[in-house]
C-alpha cells in the first residue's frame, strides 16, 4: 500500500485569524481522511501546523502522495508548499479540504488533483486507482487538469463517507497535551500561550439552505448519525491525551435531531462526569428542546454557539436563514433559563446591511448578556457559480481582490451596498471592543488580527473611493462589467511581530480582575473529574 503524508498549513504572517492563535485544534476532516486512509492499509502520516505540527521534509521526501487539505486564510501557504513538493520532490500533489472544494481551478494550478467536498471515499479511490494503474479520470468528486491544459471537474460524489471509523489521534502527535518546555517554546513562536482543544463529530450534513453557506454543498444536506459507540470512544481517547475538559463538536448543528443528542450526552455525563466543558453550535431553534437543554446545563460550563446571524428581517430573509427577529428573541428568552452560555454568531456586509445596524446588534448582544460573540464579515468565492454550478451571494464583480489569505470570516472582502468595506471593517474591530466594555461577565477578546487590521483599513481606503458616493452607498455602474481577472491576487501588507506581543499584553491585562477568565482558566489547569463512583449512575440522572 502507498505512503501518504497530509499537510494541513497554517498561514500566520500577518495575522489573519484568531483561533489558531489561542488553540491548538486540528481540522476535523484531516484526522477522518487520514484515519479513512489508514483503515484502508495505508502508512499514513499527518502534519497539522494548526495544531502545532511542524512539516518533517524528510518524511514528506519519502511519501508516494503529498496531500493538503487548509482553509482559505492558509491556501497561499499551501500553494508555496505543494509547489516545493512537485520541484523538490516530483511527487504527486492531492489538494482537498474546504478552499480546494469552492476553487478547485485555483488550486490545480499548483496540484494534480483535487477531491473536492467529502474526501474519505474519494481520496481513497482516487489513491487505489493510481496505485494500481487504473484510469483516475473517471472517479466521481475529482478535478484535474485535462490534456488539452483545461481543468476538467467530474460530478461530485455521493455523499457515502463511512462514518464509523474512528478517530486514530496518533496519526498527528504533537495533536495533545503537552509539557512545559514544549508548551513554552510554542507560546513564544505564537506570541501567546495556547491551549489544545479536541475536536468531536457525531453528526455530518445540514438540512437547511442558507445562502451564506456551502455545507450543504461540502457535506452534504442530509443529516448524518455517527455510531453512539464510535463516537463515545473518540471523547475517551480524546480526554486521555488532552487532560482537558474542554472539547469542541464540530457538527454544524446537533439540535436537527435531539432525540439522538439527548441520548449522546447522556451517556457522556455517565461516562466522564460533569466536569466536561463542550461547545456545541446549534441554530436558535434549539430553545424548543428543553430536554437537551436540561442535560448540557448538568456539565460544569457547557457553551452554544448560536447561529443568529442578524437580527433584521431583510438580512434573514436574504440569507434564506428560515428565522425572524421576533423568533430570536423568543429563543433567547428561553434559553436564559438555562445554566448555559451563548456564543452569539453574527455576519455583517450584506445588501441590506448599515454601520448603525453593527452598532445596534452589538447594543441587543450587551442587553440580553451574551457570554460572547463573533462578529464576521460575510464572505463568498468568485467562480463558485460559473464552475461548480453552486449559487453565490456575492456575484464576481462585487468582490474586492482574491487574495485569499482575508476570506475568513475577519476582513470585509466585498463591497457591500449602504456602506463601504472600511465601515464594514471598522464596524466589526469597534464592535468586539463596545462589547466587551459593557459586558463585564464576559472576557476581553484576543485580536491578534488588530494590527492586521489596522494595515487592512488603509487598503480598503483606498480602493473603495471609486465606487461610492458622499452618503456611502455603492455605485453599481462603476462594478459591472469586472471579473475575476480584475481582482488583485496578493494585497500586500506586512505587521511586525512586535504587534503581536501588545495585543496579548492587551488580551492578559484586560481580562486579569475579570471572574469570567479564572473560571475558564481553572477548567484548562484542572483534569476532567470521574463520574460518580457511588452512585454508579449517570449526572443526568443523580442530579
Amino acid at each position: 500500500m502507498a505512503r501518504v503524508v497530509i499537510i494541513s498549513p497554517r498561514d500566520a504572517d500577518p495575522p489573519l485569524e484568531t483561533t489558531s492563535f489561542r488553540i491548538r485544534m486540528s481540522i476535523y476532516g484531516v484526522i477522518s481522511v487520514g484515519s479513512f486512509l489508514e483503515r484502508k492499509g495505508h502508512d499514513v502520516r499527518i502534519f497539522c501546523e494548526l495544531s502545532g505540527s511542524r512539516v518533517d521534509w524528510k518524511d514528506v521526501g519519502r511519501a508516494d502522495y503529498v496531500c493538503f487539505s487548509f482553509l482559505s486564510f492558509s491556501a497561499l501557504r499551501a500553494y508555496r508548499m505543494a509547489d516545493r513538493v512537485r520541484s523538490e520532490f516530483g511527487k504527486p500533489v492531492i489538494m482537498g479540504g474546504s478552499h480546494p472544494s469552492v476553487m478547485p481551478e485555483d488550486a490545480l494550478e499548483h496540484a494534480d488533483y483535487v477531491v473536492r467536498n467529502e474526501g474519505e471515499e474519494t481520496i481513497s479511490r482516487l489513491i487505489g486507482a493510481l496505485e494500481t494503474g487504473r484510469d483516475p479520470r473517471s472517479e466521481p468528486g475529482i478535478s484535474y487538469t485535462g490534456e488539452d491544459g483545461r481543468p476538467v471537474h467530474n460530478p461530485d460524489r455521493n455523499f457515502s463517507a463511512d462514518l464509523s471509523v474512528p478517530l486514530n489521534m496518533d496519526l498527528v502527535p504533537d495533536f495533545r497535551s503537552k509539557g512545559f518546555l514544549w508548551s513554552l517554546r510554542d507560546a513564544v513562536s505564537n506570541g501567546m500561550p495556547r491551549v489544545a482543544m479536541p475536536v468531536v463529530q457525531a453528526t455530518r450534513g445540514c438540512p437547511e439552505n442558507c445562502r451564506f453557506c456551502v455545507v450543504r454543498y461540502q457535506l452534504g444536506s442530509r443529516y448524518r448519525m455517527r455510531p453512539m459507540d464510535v463516537i463515545l470512544s473518540d471523547i475517551d481517547n480524546c480526554l486521555k491525551l488532552f487532560k482537558s475538559p474542554y472539547f469542541l463538536f464540530v457538527d454544524n448543528d446537533l439540535s436537527v435531531d435531539p432525540k439522538f443528542s439527548c441520548e449522546l450526552f447522556r451517556n457522556i455525563l455517565s461516562r466522564h462526569g460533569r466536569s466536561l466543558r463542550p461547545y456545541v453550535f446549534c441554530r436558535i431553534g434549539v430553545h424548543r428542546h428543553e430536554e437537551f437543554l436540561r442535560i448540557l446545563e448538568q456539565f460544569d460550563h457547557s457553551t452554544v454557539g448560536l447561529g443568529v446571524e442578524s437580527i433584521h428581517d431583510a438580512t434573514l430573509q436574504d440569507m434564506n436563514k428560515g428565522q425572524s427577529a421576533e423568533e430570536i428573541d423568543t429563543s433567547l428568552e428561553q434559553l436564559r433559563k438555562y445554566r448555559i452560555s451563548v456564543n452569539g454568531l453574527f455576519i455583517f456586509g450584506s445588501e441590506y446591511d448599515t454601520p448603525d445596524y453593527i452598532r445596534s446588534t452589538v447594543d441587543y448582544c450587551i442587553e440580553r448578556k451574551f457570554f460572547s460573540v463573533g462578529l464576521f464579515a460575510i464572505y463568498d468565492f468568485p467562480t463558485r457559480g460559473s464552475v461548480l454550478g453552486q449559487p453565490q451571494m456575492i456575484p464576481d464583480h462585487h468582490f474586492i481582490h482574491r487574495d485569499w489569505r482575508f476570506f475568513n470570516l475577519n476582513f470585509a472582502v466585498n463591497f457591500p451596498r449602504l456602506m463601504r468595506p472600511s465601515q464594514l471593517q471598522q464596524g466589526i474591530i469597534d464592535g468586539y471592543k463596545r462589547f466587551t466594555d459593557h459586558s463585564p461577565g464576559s472576557m476581553v477578546n484576543f485580536l491578534p488580527t488588530r494590527s492586521t487590521v489596522k494595515r487592512y483599513l488603509e487598503y480598503l481606503r483606498h480602493v473603495e473611493a471609486p465606487f461610492y458616493d458622499k452618503n456611502d452607498c455603492r455605485i453599481d455602474e462603476k462594478l459591472e462589467g469586472r471579473t475575476i481577472g480584475d481582482l488583485a491576487r496578493f494585497v500586500p501588507i506586512s505587521v511586525p511581530r512586535s504587534a503581536l506581543y501588545v495585543e496579548t499584553a492587551r488580551f492578559m491585562a484586560g481580562n486579569l480582575f475579570r471572574g469570567v477568565t479564572w473560571k475558564l482558566l481553572r477548567g484548562i489547569l484542572l483534569p476532567a473529574k470521574a463520574p460518580d463512583k457511588e452512585t454508579g449512575v449517570p449526572w443526568a440522572e443523580s442530579k
